[in-house]
């Protein structure tokens, strides 16, 4: 199956594209725009897990490999093109050249890495340390995301995420 040829689909600001209980088909390739994937707690408290900027690849991976609900959401931040990629272990799937499958497994071993890295970081580091390694992970968001979204995702308060900003740039 050539890349190109994989269907891609425009999703608006705001549009989700996945929810909890819903088995997750696809994964998503960004071409343009930009995804979240998020968790809500039980007191209704959004939880960012990752943001998907072009060139990243996101994803269910428990519900897109086993067939289980989803646990996720996934949400368009703003207007994004995104490329799906279907299961290719189901039935009736062509499969990727050898050169494709290498491309598709280094973006989500990318993703991965970078979720691990994200995990060890919000059990390990200040939310001064979670800032800048956001700023390293996704240097193209920085301008790109409202305050309250980069406040979801390194754990803290938008108040609180701009006294970090100001201690920043008195440094």
């Amino acid at each position: 199956m050539n890349l190109e040829k994989l269907e891609t689909k425009t999703y608006n600001r705001s549009a989700i594209i996945l929810r909890p209980g819903v088995i997750c088909r696809f994964g998503f390739y960004v071409i343009k725009g930009c995804l979240k994937s998020y968790v809500i707690d039980n007191s209704g408290k959004e939880h960012i897990l990752q943001f998907t900027p072009e060139g990243w690849f996101v994803s269910d991976i428990e519900s897109f490999m086993t067939g289980k609900p989803s646990l996720t959401y996934i949400e368009a931040i703003e207007k994004t093109e995104v490329r799906l990629f279907p299961n290719l272990i189901s039935e009736n799937q062509e499969l990727l050249s050898k050169e494709e499958v290498i491309e598709q497994n280094h973006k989500l071993i990318r993703n991965i890495l970078a979720t691990n890295k994200r995990l060890a970081s919000i059990l390990a580091s200040t939310a001064e340390e979670r800032y800048l390694e956001f700023l390293k992970t996704y240097p193209s968001l920085f301008q790109r995301l409202p305050l309250k979204l980069i406040a979801s995702y390194i754990g803290v308060t938008p108040e609180y995420l701009s006294d970090i900003r100001r201690r920043l740039m008195k440094k």
